[in-house]
This record gives structure tokens, C-alpha cells and sequence, in this order.
């Protein structure tokens, strides 16, 4: 009779431990499956594109991620400007700008009506800007002037935009860029025989006509 209850406990062991073995089987299964199509609802998405600011600013974006969230990399944004002037046949003013700046950030992506979404995120930006300025009078007395400045400027921007998809491929973008920013430089100035320089530094917040960015870009 004890070895019938012995071998009774030890089908009963066995049926439980089968049992619990196929439970675990089963959400494993279920954890694969939905890990499977959580991966295929995350499409992975790329973007190459041109950037336009105040149309005479442009740059190259980079942006890597799914449908609803992507890095974004501003790699590099260049403005420039170069005039001469003749006052007469002697004088001359001259003056040369030049800039460039990138950016990294998160943007975040919702479909709010057909090939339109909103987006919205941050990045991290840093500007170099640099002029010279010089001046020539050769009328009575020799006068010579030269001023140049170089000025760095590191920034957290905010960002609200929307996007129109054109096709399968093509994005158009639009947005808006509140910003902090804080500026630090130097001016040095040389007239005649004579030099100096100044160091300047300064905090800016808010949005301006600079703080609309264009884009047209070419996803894959």
C-alpha cells in the first residue's frame, strides 16, 4: 500500500512539474511572438535631407530612427557674405562673414491627419561666426582700419514643426526653434599703428525669424 502512494506522489510530481513546463513553453512563445511584432511595428526609418534658414542660411540634416522617434543630426550649416567697396579711385572698405554651426537632438513624430505629421523635440546646438572688416582712406591723411571678430556659441533649442509626406519618399518639413543661447568672443580692432581688443559675452532666449527652419528631405 505505501509503495501504490509512493508511486501516486511521484506521477503527481511529475504531472505538475509537465505541467509547469508547458506553461513557461507557451509564454515564452507568447513573449517571442510579441517581441516579433512589436520589432515589425517599429520600422525603421532613415532621412537624408537640405535645411533653409532666412534663404540665405543652409545645411545638411541626418535623422535615424523609427516612424514615431529619430535622432536628429544638423551636420553642419554655413552662411557667408563678402562686399567691396570703391568710395573713390583711393579708398576701399572691404568686409567678409562667415559662419557655421550643427546641431544633435531627439525629434518625436505623431500622424495627425492623412501624409501630415506633427513633430516635436529638442537639440543641442553650437555657432562659430566670423567678420573682418577693413577700411582704406587715402584722402588727406593715410587711415587704415581693420576690426575682427570671432564669436562661439553654444544652445538648447525647443522645436515644433509638422512635416507634409509627398509620395513615398519625399518630406517636406517646417518648424519652429525657441532657444537659449550664450555667446562669448572677442573683438580685436588695429587702427593705424594702434591695437586692442575687447571680449564680449552674452545670454539670449526667445525666437526670432532665424528660429524657422525648412527642410526637404529624402526618406528610405
Amino acid at each position: 500500500m505505501a509503495c501504490i502512494l509512493l508511486y501516486s506522489n511521484h506521477l503527481l510530481i511529475i504531472n505538475k512539474t509537465f505541467i509547469n513546463m508547458k506553461k513557461t513553453i507557451i509564454l515564452l512563445i507568447a513573449l517571442t511572438l510579441s517581441t516579433f511584432v512589436m520589432a515589425q511595428e517599429k520600422t525603421k526609418v532613415k532621412e537624408v535631407g537640405l535645411t533653409f534658414r532666412n534663404l540665405d542660411q543652409f545645411g545638411f540634416s541626418y535623422k535615424v530612427g523609427t516612424e514615431q522617434s529619430l535622432w536628429r543630426f544638423n551636420a553642419i550649416s554655413l552662411s557667408g557674405n563678402s562686399e567691396s567697396d570703391n568710395l573713390d579711385d583711393d579708398d576701399d572698405r572691404d568686409s567678409k562673414d562667415f559662419g557655421l554651426g550643427f546641431s544633435v537632438g531627439k525629434e518625436y513624430r505623431k500622424l495627425i491627419a492623412k501624409n501630415v505629421e506633427y513633430r516635436y523635440g529638442f537639440d543641442v546646438s553650437f555657432d562659430y561666426n566670423h567678420s573682418k572688416r577693413t577700411e582704406t582712406l587715402y584722402n588727406q591723411n593715410y587711415y587704415s582700419s581693420t576690426t575682427t571678430s570671432d564669436f562661439f556659441t553654444p544652445g538648447f533649442n525647443l522645436l515644433f514643426g509638422v512635416n507634409y509626406i509627398i509620395g513615398e519618399h519625399l518630406v517636406m518639413g517646417a518648424e519652429i526653434m525657441p532657444y537659449f543661447r550664450y555667446t562669448f568672443g572677442e573683438t580685436s580692432q588695429e587702427v593705424d599703428e594702434h591695437s586692442g581688443e575687447t571680449d564680449h559675452s552674452n545670454f539670449r532666449y526667445g525666437f526670432d525669424s532665424s528660429s524657422v527652419l525648412l527642410s526637404l528631405a529624402y526618406r528610405f
